[in-house]
């Protein structure tokens, strides 16, 4: 079975792929070893310890830059990212090379266990306490917490940090998007009358701030909700009741949440006679054509990376035929 086959029939049963890998940090003079995961589909490969070109700028849990098939790529030592200072890379440790959407980067762990297959209604929210970083958790053996972690967060704040601390000349190649910075979201465009309405769906409040402030800046008028199980529900509320989204244009969704995935999302507004028509628009990291083909299989639309700010509206401009007086860059 092809890794396209395969991954349609995981969406179909509504389960996903991860590598499981562990990390080691020291807490308060203790060494704590924790089970993470990524999802697979953003995976490219696992690497063995590298040699590896400090950068002159110190930047907490930025290793460097190693160079894979004649492509630098940037390393995070995720131990030091989150806090362990005593944390050393040694050549026994891996790398995960990860893609997301047009960013690229290696992230050093201690050791990469398996491919685990996990049913996304088994995964949670994080904890109110887990941090920036964790973007889900689902219980595993032993009855032990696996934490899925927000990579793209992680990927944007050192980028943010590589901006102010660094030289051009030594600028990290992440690879720039098109993320706005952080504004509130009080001080954008109120409502417009008469404007489309789009529901946008993401379980990270950092890309679901940023891109409701940009598609409100466009013109657009925005509803969020944190993940497909929120989404669904206050959808079949709106499909029998016209309630306060009786303007909804089209809906954007990203694919990884927890309680109820993108995937699963769009079969489940497809089964609604009321939102068979409603223009869905997947906005997620996934970026590979498997990704794709599956989303279309399950009734969506459009396709776009997540944070490719400008192509999203683009894609929204042309999949409603409407068109805002407001400039994209403004």
């Amino acid at each position: 079975m092809t890794h396209g086959s395969q991954q349609l029939e995981n969406a179909k049963e509504s389960i996903f792929e991860l590598i499981e890998f562990r990390l080691d940090r020291n807490v308060n003079g203790q060494v704590i070893s924790g089970r993470y995961g990524i999802n697979v589909a953003k995976v490219r490969e696992v690497v063995r310890m590298p040699k590896i070109n400090p950068l002159t700028s110190r930047i907490d849990g930025l290793a460097g830059v190693f160079e894979l098939r004649g492509v630098p790529i940037p390393v995070v030592h995720l131990a030091k990212f989150f806090g362990d200072e005593q944390a050393s890379i040694s050549e026994h440790q891996k790398v995960l090379v990860a893609e997301f959407g047009v960013k690229r980067a290696g992230f050093v762990v201690d050791s990469a266990h398996r491919i685990r297959r996990v049913r996304w209604s088994d995964v949670l929210p994080p904890a109110a306490d887990g941090g920036n970083y964790i973007s889900s958790m689902t219980l595993v053996e032993n009855n032990e917490f696996l934490f899925i972690l927000d990579f793209e967060t992680m990927i944007s704040d050192l980028e943010s940090m590589s901006n102010k601390r660094t030289r051009r000349s030594e600028s990290l190649n992440f690879q720039a998007d098109s993320t706005v910075t952080s504004k509130s979201a009080d001080s954008q465009a109120p409502n417009r009358s008469g404007a489309p309405l789009i529901l946008l769906v993401d379980d990270s409040p950092i890309i679901l701030k940023n891109t409701m402030i940009s598609l409100q800046r466009h013109g657009y008028n925005v509803v969020t909700a944190n993940n497909g199980q929120e989404a669904y529900d206050a959808l079949k509320v709106y499909a029998v009741n016209k309630n306060i989204m009786n303007n909804l244009a089209a809906i954007v969704t990203d694919l990884e949440m927890p309680k109820m995935d993108g995937f699963t999302l769009i079969k489940n507004i497809r089964e609604i006679d009321a939102l068979a028509n409603l223009p869905v628009i997947i906005h997620s990291s996934l970026s590979g054509q498997s990704s794709k083909t599956t989303g279309s299989s399950m009734g969506a639309n459009r396709y776009v990376v997540k944070n490719d700010i400008k192509n999203l509206i683009n894609v929204l401009d042309e999949t409603l035929g409407w068109k805002s007086n407001v400039s994209i860059g403004a």
